[in-house]
């Protein structure tokens, strides 16, 4: 079943920029490659980069990853929250304040990778098994309207955005010149 992508009138105009980085019509295939794909890149990683910023104030590798399981987990919730018709309007999640007390210095990066994968794996059945009206039920968040839809393809598209910022200014900056 192909769902199709979300119009802009299904997610907030700040949420453009992760729906663009989804080209791919089919989203449950999209969610799977993209979680396999991940799961290499960020394996390849050294631990010893784990705790690198490009940048004086900017998260490192560990807090990055941690902060897109963090992600994929809050629009799972609504993701599963909408679907299944609960009118609830939820509010905002602060990234910073999720990253600084996740303290995902606690464990190696490849845990946190391992558990992405695990987290992952639960959203892509549940999308799956989604009946077909859900994917166009919406809900509220801080006072906006988004589908279903637009959370599934908002999965792919943070992921997307984040495991691109690792592989150019982390990594880049991580190589000796």
């Amino acid at each position: 079943m192909i769902i199709g992508r979300p119009h802009e009138s299904e997610y907030p105009p700040h949420y453009g920029r992760y729906v663009d980085l989804v080209p791919e019509a089919d989203i449950f295939a999209a969610m799977a490659q993209q979680m396999d794909q991940t799961i290499v890149c960020l394996t390849e990683i050294p631990e010893a980069l784990a705790d690198h910023c490009y940048e004086r104030g900017k998260w490192t590798i560990r807090e990055v990853v941690g902060h897109i399981l963090d992600t994929e987990r809050i629009y799972g919730f609504r993701l599963l929250t909408f679907a299944r018709g609960d009118t609830v309007a939820l509010s905002r999640a602060d990234q910073e304040l999720y990253v600084t007390h996740g303290d995902f210095r606690r464990f190696g990066l490849r845990e946190w990778v391992d558990e992405f994968a695990q987290v992952r794996r639960a959203h892509v059945t549940l999308v799956r098994h989604l009946p077909a009206e859900a994917w166009a039920r919406t809900g509220t968040v801080s006072g906006a309207v988004i589908s279903v839809r637009a959370l599934a393809y908002l999965m792919v598209g943070h992921e997307r955005h984040h495991v691109d910022i690792i592989q150019g200014k982390y990594l880049r900056s991580a190589r000796p010149a």
